[in-house]
C-alpha cells in the first residue's frame, strides 16, 4: 500500500515532464545544469528503521559550469547549503537530501511539501550558491536571479516562539526566545544545562531564527547547532564530510535537509539547516528545533568525548 505521504508527491509530480526511474523521477536540466533525482527508497519493515516505511532521497549532480572547489571549501559552502548538504564524488559535485517517511506520520502535509520542495529547489537554488561564493559582484547577481522575497510579510507571532521554549524547558533543557528565534542547550559531557551557568560547560547551542534572509534563497527558517570549540579541528573539513555521510547511512531519524559545515569566522565545525519560506508555518520551529535536539543528542552519544571534543572515525 503506498503511504500518504508518498501518494501526495506521485499525484504533485504527475503533471510535469518527469522521467520516471526506478522507485522515482528524474529531471534532466537544460543548459548543461545538471540532473536531479527524486527516489522514495522503500525500508525493510524490520530493525532500527521498524516505523520508517521509505526514505525520500533528493540528489543533484551539477554537470558544469561551477568554480572547482576544493574539499575544505565545500565545507566552507555547507554553511550556505540548503536543501542538503554538497559533497565530491569522482571529481563531481554533488547534493543530497533526505527525509525519513514514517508509517505513523503525525505532519503529512510538511513531510510532502519538504519533500517537493527540496526535489524542486534544489538544484536551482544549489548552483546559484555554489555561484554567489566565488564573488559579492556573483552573489548579487545570483540573489537579483532568483528575486526571492528577503522577509515576510506577517512576522511569526512572539506567543508562538514563547511556547516553544517554554516546551523545551519543560523537557529539561535550558532554552529561552526573542521575538525573531528560539535557542537552547544540549548538554554534550556533565551536568550543567547551560553555558551562561559555567562558560566551560560542554553543550551545544541550537538556535532557530524565523524570517530571516539566506544570502541567495530568500526569507526562511535558518537552524543552527554550535558546538562547544575554541578552535577548529585539524581534521574539519573530513569530520564535516564524515558526519554528513553518516547521517544519510540512519533510517529511524530526523530530516537530512541541511548540513554539517565549516562556518566563519574561524572555520569551526557546525550544523545549520536553512527553509525557504514565503510566510509562517504553523509550528515549523518548534519541529525544527526538535530535529536539532535529536541530532545533537545523536552526536553526543556518537561522536563526542569529554573535554576532547569531536572525534569522528573516518574522519583523519
Amino acid at each position: 500500500m503506498t503511504h500518504e505521504v508518498e501518494q501526495r508527491i506521485h499525484d504533485a509530480l504527475a503533471r510535469h515532464p518527469l522521467e520516471r526511474i526506478e522507485h522515482g523521477y528524474r529531471l534532466v536540466h537544460p543548459q548543461g545544469a545538471g540532473i536531479s533525482t527524486l527516489r522514495l527508497l522503500p525500508v525493510n519493515g524490520t530493525g532500527q528503521g521498524a516505523q520508517v516505511v521509505s526514505i525520500a532521497e533528493i540528489a543533484a549532480e551539477y554537470d558544469s559550469g561551477l568554480p572547482s572547489f576544493h574539499p575544505v571549501g565545500v565545507q566552507r559552502l555547507n554553511s550556505w547549503a540548503v536543501h542538503g548538504a554538497y559533497h565530491l564524488s569522482g571529481g563531481r559535485m554533488r547534493q543530497t537530501a533526505q527525509f525519513s517517511i514514517y508509517a505513523n506520520e503525525p505532519a503529512v502535509h510538511l513531510a510532502a511539501q519538504s519533500i517537493l520542495n527540496a526535489f524542486g529547489g534544489q538544484l536551482p537554488l544549489g548552483r546559484s550558491i555554489a555561484l554567489a561564493m566565488t564573488s559579492a559582484a556573483v552573489l548579487k547577481q545570483q540573489r537579483a536571479h532568483h528575486a526571492l522575497p528577503p522577509q515576510w510579510q506577517t512576522p511569526l507571532d512572539e506567543e508562538s516562539l514563547n511556547a516553544a521554549s517554554a516546551m523545551l524547558r519543560q523537557r529539561g533543557l535550558a532554552a529561552s526566545n526573542s521575538s525573531t528565534s528560539v535557542w537552547a542547550e544540549v548538554p554534550l559531557s556533565g551536568d550543567c544545562p547551560s553555558r551562561s551557568i559555567d562558560p566551560q560547560a560542554e553543550t551545544a547551542l541550537l538556535q532557530v531564527n524565523v524570517g530571516v534572509p539566506h544570502p541567495v534563497a530568500g526569507a526562511g527558517y535558518l537552524a543552527t547547532i554550535s558546538l562547544p570549540l575554541t578552535q577548529p579541528p585539524a581534521d574539519a573539513a573530513e569530520i564535516c564530510a564524515r558526519l554528513n555521510a553518516l547521517e544519510l547511512q540512519e533510517v529511524d531519524f530526523v530530516p537530512r535537509l541541511g548540513a554539517w559545515g565549516m562556518h566563519v569566522p574561524n572555520d569551526l565545525p557546525g550544523y545549520s539547516c536553512f527553509i525557504p519560506t514565503a510566510e509562517s508555518v504553523g509550528g515549523l520551529h518548534a519541529a525544527i528545533m526538535w530535529w536539532c535536539v535529536r541530532r545533537a543528542a545523536w552526536l553526543r552519544d556518537r561522536f563526542w568525548k569529554a573535554r576532547a571534543g569531536l572525534h569522528v572515525d573516518g574522519a583523519a
